[in-house]
């Protein structure tokens, strides 16, 4: 198991909110300066750690991330949470309940890209004479990771200010995602693979790898490909060359056997492996709770647990460490909130029965949104066992009125709950006092180790488990899905145990569902089959519309759920499924040939404005 006390530094330089340029204003906190920093490679390696740490601020609050976002604008998933949770549920229908509601996401965007661009531009600034090759294992990290805040950045609001330079332009405008972004998006994982070595790092520490740009450069192509040329089934699209900038690393166009060719290197050439069982990806079957949880015990029998964090089919995540606090200077991202916030509905039911306890092991508390909409449940083969092993059916499982109770403030609630993002407890746990080791993280440390629980809560601060952005099963599904072989398609299914099928893009699309349930891949793969502007009869408005009169449980009684305003398929349809631009940017700006809002948002927009919770 991998140590999860591991010191990360938060960042190097502060940065301002208010325009593009001002992303790049610093206090001078150690006299380092431009003209004498970085003088070698611990000084960028230091830089590097501080951009890794952007995922950690993205993470302090997962109403923020693309990750759990994305999840929760799927058909997959609903807002859920509280009564109070408005925010959760303005995103699950395409909404806002104020204008600040992605304001952090939008700055976090913009300090990983200054901290790429500082790293790129000044890397070359001592001598690498003998170190050339960890030279350019750093360059292409931060190449990887430049094109990570672009694609997350134009996947949430299209076309946004980009820059690529040491500094950015003032006024630094809107660029083109499709003509001007895309390409450059392509161009820095392309870099990044090329610079970047097999075995050059080791496997899960937290770095990007060769096969890790390998894998996003496909993700980024196939969306590219998708959503903005609409080249429909990839596998029989013919496609054009596309033209990237020049830059290190890349050399002339991209065409689509070149990322067939990247995907095929990662799969067989970057050291990784498919786990041998689904289950053992996620951590309800770690060793202090496989054990006591039935649906597992086949695994525990055999001394068969959990993968653990970075494991082999792990190719990028986000990883935590022990020092998240409310109080300290340390953000609550470098505890795993996403866990806390997919946790059972911590309120009771109104007759004292409350959920998270010793009756719903090994499911803890948390704040019950980002809940598993019932159709996704209702659509999936009881005889596919990935079903389970995603999807906690609580009432079922944990016993409804015992382990499980729908509360007095839940709502969005179907009793589906996802697996792979709950925190988990363990027989051990500190049942009367979640301050202490009430998850088994907080067995664990405990048990293990000597360090405090900095957090103070144990129900809000001991989760560390990975956010696993991108793993080997998604690589191998892309390969299938660009190529129209079923090689990698049927090794997924053997893995799944599941029966095998030959190649049709309605099985890939099936497949993605299903394997990469709860993950928050699905918006944007809907997003992409059905390409830009397809209007509420394509594929990912008609999919979110199918949330329309599922069952859902607000505040302890049974209801269907319905669109806060207009439907779901008109949000996407007038929105293209981009978020609203944080409207104090462009007030800042005040120049619509420099920054204007995205089509479907503002306060003139009838249905894009959610002032209190939907009841049902």
């Amino acid at each position: 198991m991998k140590k999860i006390y591991v010191m990360a530094i938060a960042g190097l330089f502060t940065l301002g909110l208010t325009s593009c340029d001002k992303y790049l204003d610093s206090e001078n906190f150690t006299e380092a300066n431009t003209s004498n920093y970085p003088a070698s490679a611990n000084d960028l390696n230091k830089e590097l750690s501080a951009l890794y740490g952007v995922m950690n601020q993205f993470a302090a609050d997962p109403l923020q991330t693309p990750w759990f976002v994305n999840n929760i604008m799927s058909d997959d998933s609903n807002g859920a949470g509280g009564t109070g949770d408005v925010e959760s549920h303005a995103i699950g229908h395409l909404m806002v309940n104020k204008e600040s509601i992605f304001d952090m996401a939008w700055h976090n965007t913009y300090v990983g890209i200054a901290r790429a661009n500082a790293i790129i531009y000044a890397v070359d600034a001592f001598n690498w004479s003998g170190q050339e090759a960890t030279r350019n294992q750093l360059l292409g990290e931060a190449y990887f990771m430049r094109g990570l805040f672009y694609l997350w950045g134009s996947q949430f609001w299209g076309d946004i200010p980009a820059y690529w330079a040491a500094a950015a332009p003032d006024p630094c405008p809107q660029q083109s995602a499709e003509e001007v972004i895309y390409p450059h998006i392509l161009a820095d994982f392309v870099s990044a693979a090329n610079l970047m070595s097999h075995g050059a790092t080791t496997r899960g520490d937290g770095h990007a790898t060769k096969g890790a740009a390998e894998g996003y450069l496909a993700r980024a192509y196939m969306f590219y490909e998708g959503f903005y040329k609409k080249a429909g089934e990839l596998a029989n699209a013919t496609l054009a060359d596309v033209e990237l900038p020049e830059q290190e690393g890349v050399n002339g166009p991209l065409t689509k056997a070149q990322v067939v060719g990247y995907l095929e290197d990662a799969i067989n050439n970057g050291g990784y492996s498919l786990i041998p069982d689904f289950r053992q990806l996620w951590q309800y079957t770690n060793e202090l709770t496989a054990p006591d949880y039935p649906f597992v015990a086949d695994l525990a029998a055999n001394n068969q647990y959990w993968a653990g964090n970075g494991n082999a089919e792990e190719m990028f995540q986000v990883q935590f460490g022990n020092m998240a606090s409310w109080n300290a200077s340390y953000t609550m991202g470098y505890t795993n909130m996403t866990s806390l916030y997919c946790g059972l509905r911590c309120d009771d039911n109104g007759a004292g029965v409350a959920n998270g306890d010793l009756a719903s092991l090994p499911f803890g508390q948390g704040w019950g949104q980002g809940t598993i909409n019932a159709q996704l449940w209702d659509d999936w083969s009881d005889a596919d066992p990935r079903k389970q092993a995603t999807i906690l059916d609580a009432p079922a499982e944990l016993g409804e009125g015992t382990g499980f109770v729908f509360t007095t403030s839940c709502s969005e609630d179907a009793g589906y709950y996802n697996k792979k993002w709950m925190p988990v407890t363990c027989s051990a746990s500190s049942w009367d006092d979640h301050n202490t080791a009430y998850t088994w993280w907080g067995v664990y440390r405990v048990k293990n180790t000597t360090a405090a629980n900095n957090n103070g809560n144990s129900f809000q601060g001991d989760h560390f488990a990975d956010i696993i952005l991108l793993r080997l099963a998604d690589v191998m599904l892309m390969h299938a899905e660009l190529t129209g072989s079923a090689t990698y398609l049927n090794r997924v299914q053997n893995r799944a145990g599941v029966a095998t099928t030959g190649y049709s893009w309605n099985n890939i699309k099936n497949e993605r569902r299903w394997e990469l349930a709860g993950e928050g891949i699905r918006f944007n793969d809907l997003r992409r089959w059905s390409g830009i502007d397809g209007g509420e009869n394509c594929e990912a408005a008609q999919a979110l519309q199918k949330q329309n009169n599922t069952r859902v449980n607000y505040t302890g009684t049974w209801t269907t759920m319905r669109h806060a305003a207009s439907s779901w398929a008109k949000r996407y349809a007038a929105t293209n499924g981009f978020l609203q631009i944080p409207p104090a940017q462009i007030k800042n700006i005040d120049d619509p040939e420099v920054l204007k809002q995205n089509a479907g948002w503002g306060t003139d927009v009838a249905d894009a404005n959610m002032s209190g919770t939907p009841v049902y």
